[in-house]
C-alpha cells in the first residue's frame, strides 16, 4: 500500500479540518487529536476510503461524530470542571470569547453555515451537501448570519500544527499489526492448547482460591478476619494493567479491534476470544479480583464508568477481563478517562475486602 495519495491528502486537509472540529469544541488540543484519530482511521481503511467519491466528506464526518461523542460526555462534567479549573490556566482570547458569544446566539443552521464556510473554509456547495441543504437556502443562511454578526468581530484562532503524516501513518498501522498479531496469538494458543478458552469464560467455582491466612500472621490495620486485603493503588500507566477481551456480541472481530484500540493507549493485551462468550447487553462486563482492583477502575475510567463491575474475591489472575457487550460504542481518549477518574474519586474495597495500606 503506497502512502504518497494518503499524504498528500492528508497535508491537503488536516489544518482545515481542525479548523473545523475547533469551531465545535473550542478545544485546540482536543480538535487536533480528534482529528488526528480521524485521518489514522482513514488511513487504517484507505483502500476502500480513497475509491469514495469524495474521501474528505467521510474523514470530516468522522471528526465530528467523535467530537460530537466527546461533547455528550463532557456536557454533564462541565459544573465539576469548572470547580476544578486551575488558577493558572490561561485567559481566553477577548476576541474569542465574543466570537463565541456571538455565535451561540444564531439559529443553529445559520451558526453551522457560517462556520463551515467562513472558519472551515468550504465552499457553499460542499456546505450545502454536508447540511443536505438547498444551495440556495444555504446562501440565505450565510446572509442572514452575516448580517447578525454585523460587529466587527476578529476571530483569532490558536495555531494549528500538523504532525508529520508519518506519524498518523503509523497510528493506523500499529493498529492493523496489532489485530494481527492478537489474531495470531489466538490461533497459536488454540492450536497448541495451551490454554482453553474455558479458561477465560470459567465459573466463580473453577477460579483458584485465595490465599488463607495463617496462624502467626497478622492483618494488615483495619482489616478484619476473613477479609481479603486488596491494593487500591492505582497502576502508574495503561503498559502496567493486562487485559484479556471477550466479544459478548454478534458483531464479528469486535474483541480484536477492542483489543487494537486498548493497545493503542498502551494496555497489554493477553488473551483475545471472538467466540464461546455468551452475549450480553452491556456496555461491557469487567471481571476482576483482589490483584487488580486497581487495574480495573481504570479500565472502567475508559468506557467512561458505564463498564458492569463483577469482582470475584476467589480470582487471583493479575488480568482484568473485559466482555464487550452489545451497548459498547467506543474507548474514551486518555483526556476524557482523567476526567472520568476525577469524577469517580478514589476507589473503594470490594465486599469481602480490606485495603492494604499504601
Amino acid at each position: 500500500m503506497t502512502t504518497t495519495d494518503f499524504t498528500g491528502f492528508y497535508h491537503a486537509h488536516f489544518a482545515n479540518t481542525v479548523t473545523l472540529v475547533y469551531s465545535f469544541t473550542a478545544d485546540m488540543p482536543a480538535a487536533q487529536d480528534v482529528t488526528q484519530e480521524a485521518f489514522a482511521r482513514a488511513w487504517q481503511r484507505w483502500p476502500v476510503v480513497s475509491g469514495y467519491e469524495n474521501p474528505l466528506a467521510w474523514v470530516r464526518r468522522v471528526s465530528l461524530n467523535l467530537a460530537n461523542a466527546r461533547w455528550r460526555r463532557l456536557r454533564t462534567m462541565r459544573l465539576f470542571l469548572e470547580r476544578q479549573r486551575e488558577e493558572y490556566e490561561a485567559e481566553l482570547n477577548p476576541d474569542h470569547v465574543a466570537v463565541v458569544a456571538a455565535l451561540r446566539k444564531l439559529p443553529r443552521n445559520h451558526r453551522e453555515a457560517i462556520v463551515l464556510h467562513y472558519l472551515a473554509d468550504m465552499p457553499v456547495d460542499e456546505v450545502a451537501q454536508h447540511l443536505d441543504a438547498p444551495l440556495g437556502t444555504v446562501k440565505s443562511w450565510l446572509h442572514r448570519g452575516r448580517t447578525a454578526l454585523a460587529e466587527t468581530l476578529v476571530i483569532e484562532l490558536p495555531e494549528v500544527r500538523v504532525p508529520p503524516a508519518d506519524q498518523v501513518i503509523k497510528r493506523g498501522t500499529r493498529r492493523r499489526r496489532a489485530r494481527t498479531a492478537q489474531i495470531a496469538a489466538a490461533t497459536v494458543l488454540v492450536l497448541t492448547g495451551a490454554v482453553g478458552v474455558g479458561l477465560l469464560v470459567r465459573s466463580p467455582g473453577e477460579l483458584p482460591a485465595p490465599p488463607s491466612g495463617s496462624p502467626g500472621v497478622s492483618l494488615p490495620p483495619g482489616c478484619l478476619p476473613g477479609q481479603v486485603p486488596v491494593s487500591l493503588r492505582l497502576p502508574d500507566t495503561e503498559a502496567d494493567i493486562k487485559v484479556s477481551v471477550l466479544n459478548g456480541t454478534n458483531v464479528e472481530n469486535l474483541a480484536n479491534g477492542v483489543a487494537a484500540d486498548l493497545s493503542n493507549r498502551r494496555f497489554a493485551i493477553n488473551r483475545v476470544v471472538e467466540t464461546e462468550v455468551p452475549p450480553n447487553n452491556e456496555v461491557a462486563i469487567v471481571r476482576y479480583g483482589p490483584r487488580t482492583v486497581g487495574a480495573a477502575y481504570l479500565v472502567n475510567a475508559y468506557l467512561l464508568r458505564e463498564g458492569t463491575m463483577q469482582f470475584d474475591i476467589n480470582y487471583m489472575s493479575d488480568t482484568v477481563e473485559m466482555v464487550v457487550g452489545s451497548r459498547f460504542r467506543q474507548l474514551a481518549t486518555p483526556t476524557e478517562m482523567r476526567q472520568a477518574v476525577a469524577l469517580m474519586g478514589r476507589p473503594s474495597p470490594p465486599p469481602g475486602t480490606c485495603a492494604l495500606p499504601e
